[in-house]
């Protein structure tokens, strides 16, 4: 046999296997294609799935605080109607109240109190029954005049009766949320329930919404949570149909591609490489042909060349004479050279994949933190909100006895009120931060006085600070330097700090409050003997959620949401919060520093003049048998700069007086053994009291209490609780008469 066929032999048994496992290779590559196109149809499935669980979520929470309101239990249903109506605002959903039978109350779209004739609904009662939020499949409307879905929750009042509050959606609601996503106009989008029937549909809605789908998809998705079908459309197109499920309320989502779209382009795609191939193919036997008549006069020399390049070298081009033989060797050449770059290549690859499993194990971790503290915040959260139920609970079992007795209903009420106050304010604190964060908050920043931010601060801390017996000092260096800020916020912030510092600090503890004035800024710092902070935590003080180790008995509470609320405020004033600790038991401290308006800094440290209603300090004396309410008013006037004496009786007030002089005295009436007006008189008749400025503090307030207040020598009556800008005034008028000004800080 001669060369030539020993070489088209070769050529066919090379190209056979060649050609099939072409042919089997270009097969995959249409169904690979097709699969990657059909993938893609069933994720805009799961993402349209995805969008109308979180539609019906948001339904059942809006719901599930609805039916846990306190005017909800106790069905009081006006303040019920007002929320449901805030609530659910758009033009095709609408909130309704069912009773136990199944009769409608009240309708969103309709007045407060009308009256509603129709009967009772059945399908009200299964709801009820299941004693849990549930989503309906479709249903009539009111009077079978439009197509309705709805989310269901059931309510039990404190009395114990049921009812049902709704959330329900017109059909065109579910019908937009299709819409929404970006889709070829010839795909088939719907949504149907448990039962079969047509919810939503992007095309010939109002033909098909109502009635059931094809069975073969239908019982596709009753065997199967998601997969894919061939079927023919109601507008006789072939398609794949592509179905997953809501996972509240099992609800189907099917979407229908036609199947030219879908093979065509794989289709293109097969074809276009089958020519490629082909034509690869055809060079190949070309050149096979080509080289092989010259081979046998440079067999040595090619293997040669074979030999270097099978051990990793470049094989060196020796020209033979035969420009076939040349030609190979060349080709040897370069796969060996391309050899070499791939090699180098791959271990570049090598070293970036490295990297980058380096960098995926980083982020692995820092979710991971970030979920675990997800999860601690939860658990946190959780705790609090447990805590204030079970008072609330037990209060509201009592109530529900019918006691008579008024100091047991007092106390139950009392307790109540107290309980949801706590709640309220942490809910607060979540919607506070989650403003802050996303930027919603606006400051309204307006010239504001440092000494009236720390005034009413401290008034806001004060009961914290008496419950737990500590000492709260105040030194304000600066009671005229103003800042340009926001001042219910800059209360907020300096009262939380104040918080801080009572709660984190033990029973007895000692809390300073300094504001003085450094380089063009107000800095305002809290100091406590407390609990300290771990230097671990010291960095992420700041971060949300962040706390302290606690004790099983979370004596503290809280949520971590405090000190990031504080950073944030303080940053939208231009401003900056710094945090030291020593370590656990020394103590912490809080620093703010916040710009002075322009101009501002040079003032000196205390002007005993009047201005923008500031009251220069004062030395004056509270007499009050009840020492909380007197400690708690001189904290407040002790905050505006003056120095307080706090007695508790009349003997030790005219010793104490006898001793030092007074430029204004604040007196209960009410006093044991020598009432306030016999104390009026005496101060009067002492020396150096007899000019001082005398207010009456009483709870009585009839035209005679006030004629006897004067006859006694008082210049000023009040009636409990104290007018605190009226005082600012008589303050004032006390300090310009110079019987005592201090004009030392405190």
């Amino acid at each position: 046999m001669k060369t030539r066929s020993y070489l088209t032999a070769i050529i066919l048994i090379v190209l056979a296997p060649l050609l099939a496992l072409s042919a089997w290779g270009l097969h995959l590559l249409l169904e690979d294609e097709r699969e990657a196109r059909l993938a893609g149809v069933a994720e805009k499935a799961r993402s349209i799935a995805l969008s109308i669980d979180q539609e019906l979520a948001a339904a059942e929470g809006a719901l599930r605080v609805i039916a846990q309101t306190e005017p909800m239990r106790r069905e009081d249903f006006a303040p019920v109607y007002d929320l449901m109506r805030k609530t659910i605002t758009s033009a095709d959903s609408w909130g309704v109240l069912y009773d136990a039978d199944g009769r409608m109350l009240m309708h969103t779209h309709h007045p407060y109190g009308t009256q509603f004739n129709e009967g009772p609904n059945p399908w009200v009662l299964d709801a009820i029954a299941r004693h849990r939020a549930s989503v309906s499949d479709l249903r009539d409307g009111r009077a079978g005049k439009s197509k309705v879905v709805s989310v269901q929750m059931p309510v039990t009042t404190a009395e114990g009766r049921q009812f049902l509050i709704t959330h329900t959606f017109h059909v065109s609601h579910i019908t937009k949320l299709l819409l929404r996503k970006d889709l070829p106009h010839s795909w088939v989008i719907g949504v149907f329930g448990t039962d079969g029937v047509t919810l939503a549909r992007n095309l010939r809605e109002n033909e098909f919404i109502g009635k059931p789908v094809k069975p073969k998809l239908y019982e596709a998705a009753r065997r199967n949570a998601s997969g894919r079908i061939p079927n023919v459309t109601r507008e006789g197109i072939e398609a794949y149909t592509s179905f997953t499920h809501t996972s509240r309320a099992a609800w189907t989502v099917a979407i229908a591609s036609p199947m030219d779209e879908i093979n065509s382009p794989a289709r293109t795609a097969t074809a276009l490489a089958a020519l490629v191939l082909v034509a690869a193919l055809a060079f190949a036997a070309a050149g096979i042909i080509l080289f092989a008549r010259r081979i046998t006069g440079s067999t040595r020399l090619t293997l040669a060349a074979a030999k270097t390049l099978e051990v990793g070298g470049i094989p060196e081009v020796r020209p033979s004479g035969v420009v076939e033989a040349d030609l190979l060797q060349r080709a040897l050449n370069e796969a060996g050279a391309k050899l070499a770059r791939e090699n180098e290549a791959r271990r570049a690859l090598e070293r970036e994949r490295e990297t980058l499993l380096a960098s995926e194990r980083d982020a692995r971790r820092e979710a991971e933190n970030q979920n675990r503290t997800k999860d601690e915040f939860l658990a946190m959260l959780a705790h609090e909100l447990r805590n204030p139920l079970a008072p609330i609970a037990a209060a509201a079992h009592t109530l529900a006895l019918g006691v008579k007795n008024e100091n047991v209903v007092r106390r139950a009420s009392e307790v109540i009120v107290r309980q949801v106050d706590h709640l309220k304010s942490l809910i607060n604190d979540l919607l506070d931060v989650s403003r802050v964060t996303r930027g919603l908050v606006e400051i309204e920043k307006e010239p504001v006085e440092v000494a009236a931010v720390v005034a009413s601060a401290v008034e806001q801390a004060q009961p914290l600070m008496l419950a737990h017996r500590h000492t709260l000092s105040v030194r304000a260096d600066a009671p005229q330097a103003r800042v340009l800020g926001d001042r219910t916020r800059l209360i907020q912030v300096l009262s939380n700090l104040l918080n801080n510092a009572a709660k984190y600090t033990p029973d007895g503890g000692a809390i300073a409050l300094e504001v003085e004035l450094r380089e063009g800024e107000a800095v305002i710092s809290v100091r406590d003997n407390g609990i300290g902070i771990d230097s671990e935590l010291m960095p992420h003080v700041f971060d949300l959620f962040r706390q302290a180790k606690r004790t099983s008995e979370r004596a503290q509470g809280g949520l971590g949401l405090g000190l990031a609320l504080v950073r944030s405020i303080v940053s939208l004033h231009g401003g900056r919060v710094e945090g030291h600790s020593e370590g656990p038991g020394k103590g912490s401290c809080f620093v703010l520093h916040l710009p002075l308006l322009a101009g501002e800094a040079q003032q000196p440290a205390a002007v005993p003049a009047l201005a923008h209603g500031l009251v220069p300090p004062v030395r004056l004396m509270i007499v009050d048998d009840n020492l909380d309410a007197a400690r708690a008013l001189a904290s407040l006037l002790e905050a505006k700069g003056h120095r307080v004496s706090v007695l508790p009786d009349a003997p030790s007030a005219l010793e104490r007086s006898a001793q030092e002089a007074y430029a204004l005295y604040i007196l209960d009436i009410g006093l044991p053994g020598m009432d306030g007006y016999e104390l009026a008189r005496r101060l009067r008749a002492m020396p150096g009291a007899g000019e001082a400025v005398l207010v009456a503090l009483t709870g009585y307030g009839q035209t005679h209490d006030i004629d006897k207040a004067f006859a006694a020598g008082f210049d000023h009556h009040f009636v409990k609780p104290i007018d605190v800008e009226a005082l600012d005034r008589i303050l004032a008028k006390a300090a310009s008469r110079a019987i005592l000004v201090a004009a030392a800080p405190i």
